[in-house]
């Protein structure tokens, strides 16, 4: 197993504790001398790696999105019907979201704070375009009523944001995978079967 750079250690242990600090006492109410403290670190070390809080915060986020998103990109499987896996993509990332443990504590906080918000902003566009391609294959392939993708893609990726936020808040899955499963296959054709993967053309 390759040695990770102690540049590298240094930066993950401050997100780390940072982390622990931001689930434990919420994010407004840590400092960056706390998180440093926390870490092992002078407050110089944590300077060297972000400009601010809200710069490490950003970090964080961002990190914990890029590892649910990896998650639920395994579960895709775009030979086989592209509803269906929309759909089970929605379930394991809100399963995801459910089992964040401490790390759901600091993005339900991170949800309203504005300093994160532009970097949650560029990840819900990408977001958008990823589900807008996958729509737009499906109108080709008769798997989606006849739509414009950008308004399913966007109504659909607000539920999602709206969904997450739900199981951030209430650690309640069930609810929220019910809502965007009746949402995800209202978009079906009434007389198109299911396709399955098998049935997918080369």
């Amino acid at each position: 197993m390759a040695r990770v750079p102690r540049g590298q250690q240094t930066r993950d242990e401050i997100l780390a504790a940072a982390l622990r600090e931001f689930a434990a006492r919420g994010y407004q109410a840590v400092t960056v001398e706390e998180i440093a403290a926390a870490a092992g670190v002078t407050k110089g070390a944590v300077y060297h790696w972000f400009t601010d809080k809200d710069d490490l915060g950003r970090e964080l986020q961002h990190q914990l999105y890029d590892r649910m998103r990896a998650t639920t990109a395994a579960t895709y499987h775009p030979d086989g019907d592209l509803l269906s896996d929309m759909t089970r993509a929605f379930q394991v990332w809100l399963t995801t979201v459910g089992d964040l443990g401490e790390a759901r504590f600091f993005l339900r906080d991170a949800w309203g704070i504005p300093a994160l918000d532009e970097g949650g902003r560029a990840d819900h566009e990408a977001a958008v375009e990823l589900v807008r391609d996958v729509l737009s294959r499906a109108v080709d392939r008769g798997e989606l009523v006849e739509v414009d993708p950008e308004a399913p893609a966007r109504i659909l990726m607000g539920a999602w944001a709206a969904a997450t936020l739900y199981v951030l808040r209430t650690g309640r899955r069930a609810e929220a995978v019910a809502v965007i499963e009746r949402l995800v296959g209202a978009l079906r054709p009434t007389d198109t079967p299911v396709r399955t993967t098998q049935e997918a053309p080369a």
